[in-house]
C-alpha cells in the first residue's frame, strides 16, 4: 500500500490540493503499478511562519522573492 505525505504550506485552495491528490494518486499507480484502492496520501499544510529554508522564516523568504519578481516585471 503506497503512503505518500505532501507538506505545503498554506494558501492554496481546496481544488488545487485535491487536484494534487488525484495526480500523485496517478503518479504512483502508473510508476508502482498499484491498484488505486491502496493508494493513501496524506497532506499536512503549515503556516510560512512555522517552515524555514536556509536558516529563516519562509514567510520573509518568499516576501523577498515577491518583491524581486515585481521588480523584475518593473523593469521588463
Amino acid at each position: 500500500m503506497p503512503i505518500v505525505t505532501v507538506n505545503l504550506m498554506e494558501g492554496r485552495s481546496p481544488e488545487q490540493i485535491e487536484n494534487m491528490i488525484a495526480e500523485v494518486s496517478d503518479a504512483l499507480v502508473r510508476s508502482l503499478d498499484a491498484p488505486i484502492e491502496t493508494v493513501r496520501i496524506m497532506v499536512n499544510e503549515m503556516a510560512p511562519h512555522g517552515f524555514g529554508i536556509a536558516g529563516r522564516p519562509a514567510r520573509v523568504v518568499m516576501a523577498e522573492r515577491e518583491a524581486a519578481a515585481a521588480q523584475r516585471e518593473g523593469n521588463a
